[in-house]
């Protein structure tokens, strides 16, 4: 869909093409990015064609100011141009506006002999030219094969028939109309390829990352499941161990339920690899899903940092490949010269050097062309072929016949854009920049001596000027999209890793969790069970000191899967090889939280339950991504003095009261915008206050697990 273009697009910012940033970046997709870059290139085409018009109008001003009906046209020919440029960089180029520039080119080369001065009917110099190839090159880009080539048929012909009135017409234009059509239908394709398939890979990570989503959003699911079972069995079995099975009614109804529980949980099938939809996502999907939902906000470095050598190894090689293909097209042009060479040779003053004009760029091409099979040109080598440049400009002027100079100027001037193109591919923006100055003065210099200062002359310098400039220009706007496109591939591949190594992570958790599944249904099932039928009484010692290993048990199973929750299990196991029975309950997890926060839980977590003198401990914890509590209580003996508060990221409260210590950890801090607050948690209590009669209800001490060693 076509609607109303960024400002990113428009004609003022084209600068940002030629000075990309130093760091990947993903701010675009390839295909995006490839045909803004393209439709401003053709923007700027046009308004650098209305330039040169506006110089040709000058040059003959003496002919036009006779011509009025001739002037009118090229006015139109220069609003055309603007409007051309202005709908490309803000709708975009589509298929109606390529017709009409068709239409435009063909009604301007079809009656040229009408509005351009008889000297310049059929010559390249003229903008009627500079329409007819830029209708073709768009036409490559935007029409199918089809009617590409019936453009470029009609075009050519149309030129060709304008200009035969004034006698035989030249083959040269019709020759360049064709082949800048024929260049521009054969690049087209490649990149478009290159950039397609980035998009493509990136798709398909996008793609990948909505079913991650969709599989997280079952691991949710499943954990939230899972501690619900934690909140009743695991309290169940630890109220039992603490001596809250007095009430036998209650007890084995608790341990039915729990068997129910665990036996629902055991029966559950793991969540799929991989979950999303089969679709291609929109391209605004595939930036959100493929940047982790950031697209659109400030690139954090630490993100691009593993895809910073990827990404440059990419550049390297797409650099390379511009520079071959850089090589390999400058080439072609200098070999598609040798037709227009050989007629200018009986009419030069020196044959010799006409000939080491034409040889000298092929053979500069040739050593250019195995030099960028391992890096750029040298600096002296590029030094090498401005040197050649300008040799090519002074002595193509001086060699040229003073009978038709301008004609026997144009095939030696020709060859400098494409050579200069070596240079602009090899070394920085100020040095490329400053050697085409150097060559463009020389062409100026050898037009201005050797040749004499008629308007047919000086418009044939204005065309080489147009393309020594239009050609460095693009050759630079093509490498920062190559650069793109190599981040976005780096990007994609990174992400691919990262989704390989999460889904050999997942299969591992899962190979563990069904081994700790299996381990539950051996062992804490068949308890509860037993229970709960009366077949086992739950005040007798062994019974409770069984629920209480077999409570660790239970807790791996739920903490194993989660580096953040094996940090809290860990705590508790600490805890109860040293005799300390911990019941708790945990709404939400910590793995949502920032890292710095989720250290000081656990570690606060490890220093309180060490110093907890009290072998039984409720621990109460309740997350969500914007906050958490943390809640510990145990009975306290009078006259001992509570551990200091000491939190650093979040607020550590602590209260005696009644002979129960109870010490609360939060996150966000106090003083935090309203809406970031958390409560206590406290409710959580009343679960395990129902079995065993409150936190300071009597109770039976239980036996350390395993001798006090662990389990």
């Amino acid at each position: 869909m076509r609607g109303r273009r960024e400002s990113s697009a428009r004609l003022f910012v084209l600068p940002r093409f030629l000075m990309p940033e130093p760091r990947p970046q993903l701010t675009l997709l390839p295909t995006i990015a490839l045909r803004q870059v393209l439709e401003a290139v053709f923007a700027a085409l046009r308004l650098y064609a209305a330039l040169f018009l506006v110089g040709c109008v000058l040059l003959w001003h003496d002919w036009y100011a006779g011509h009025p009906f001739a002037l009118l046209i090229v006015a139109l020919a220069a609003a055309w141009s603007l409007a051309f440029a202005l709908v490309a960089l803000r709708r975009g180029i589509g298929r109606a506006l390529s017709a009409g520039n068709v239409a435009a080119a063909l009604a301007l080369a079809s009656g040229a002999r009408l509005w351009l001065p008889p000297e310049s009917v059929g010559e390249p110099a003229s903008f009627v030219l500079l329409a007819a190839t830029h209708a073709t090159a768009v036409a490559a880009w935007a029409f199918p094969t089809g009617p590409f080539l019936a453009v470029t048929v009609l075009t050519a012909g149309a030129f060709a028939a304008g200009a035969s009135a004034g006698g035989p017409p030249s083959p040269a234009p019709p020759i360049i109309i064709i082949c800048v059509g024929l260049l521009v239908r054969y690049v087209a394709p490649q990149v478009r390829a290159l950039a397609g398939g980035a998009e493509a890979q990136l798709a398909e990570v996008a793609r990948r990352r909505v079913g991650e989503d969709g599989v997280l959003t079952l691991l949710r699911a499943q954990r939230e499941r899972e501690l619900s079972i934690h909140n009743a069995v695991l309290n169940t079995l630890t109220g039992i161990a603490w001596g809250g099975g007095a009430d036998g009614h209650l007890t084995r109804r608790r341990c039915a339920e729990g068997a129910m529980a665990l036996t629902g949980l055991l029966g559950e099938r793991d969540p799929p690899r991989w979950v999303g939809p089969v679709q291609r996502p929109a391209d605004a999907e595939i930036l959100v899903a493929a940047h982790g939902s950031r697209a659109g906000e400030p690139e954090d470095p630490d993100s691009w940092a593993p895809v910073a050598p990827a990404a440059g190894s990419l550049r390297a090689l797409y650099t390379m490949q511009l520079r071959r293909a850089t090589s390999r097209f400058a080439a072609l042009w200098l070999i598609l010269l040798v037709l227009p060479a050989g007629r200018a040779l009986p009419q030069v003053r020196s044959v010799p050097l006409a000939l080491a004009m034409l040889l000298a760029p092929l053979a500069a091409v040739a050593v250019a062309g195995r030099r960028f099979r391992t890096g750029p040109l040298s600096q002296p080598e590029a030094a090498a072929v401005v040197l050649l440049c300008l040799g090519i400009a002074l002595g193509g002027g001086w060699n040229a016949a003073d009978a038709d100079g301008a004609r026997m100027m144009a095939w030696p001037m020709v060859s400098l854009p494409p050579l200069l193109m070596l240079v602009t591919v090899s070394r920085p923006m100020r040095r490329w920049v400053l050697a085409s100055v150097a060559v463009a003065a020389a062409m100026i210099a050898a037009s201005l001596l050797f040749n004499p200062w008629d308007p047919l002359s000086l418009s044939f310098l204005l065309l080489r000027l147009y393309y020594l400039w239009v050609m460095q220009i693009c050759l630079v706007m093509v490498g920062p999209l190559l650069w793109s496109t190599a981040d976005v591939r780096a990007w994609a591949g990174h992400c691919e890793w990262e989704l390989c190594q999460l889904a050999q992570n997942r299969d591992q958790l899962r190979e563990r969790r069904r081994g700790l599944l299996r381990a539950v249904e051996r062992d804490v099932a068949p308890l509860l069970a037993a229970v709960a039928a009366g077949r086992l009484d739950p005040r007798a010692e062994v019974v409770r000191s069984e629920c209480a290993r077999r409570a660790v048990a239970v807790r791996r199973l739920l903490f194993d899967d989660d580096a953040v929750h094996s940090a809290i299990g860990e705590a508790i196991d600490a805890a109860e090889r040293h005799g300390t029975v911990v019941s708790s309950q945990i709404s939400g997890g910590l793995d949502q939280l920032p890292t710095s926060v989720r250290s000081e839980f656990v570690e606060q977590l490890h220093h309180a339950l060490r110093v907890m003198p009290s072998r039984r401990v409720l621990l109460t914890v309740t997350a969500q991504p914007c906050t958490a509590s943390l809640f510990l209580s145990c009975p306290w003996p009078a006259g001992q003095v509570p551990p200091a508060p000491s939190g650093r990221a979040i607020d550590m409260i602590v209260d005696v009261d009644d002979g129960q210590l109870c010490m609360e950890l939060r996150w966000p801090p106090a003083g935090t915008p309203p809406g970031l607050g958390v409560s206590p948690g406290l409710g959580a209590l009343t679960g395990l206050g129902a079995l065993t009669g409150g936190p300071s209800a009597e109770m039976t001490e239980p036996r350390p697990p395993d001798g006090g060693r662990g389990s």
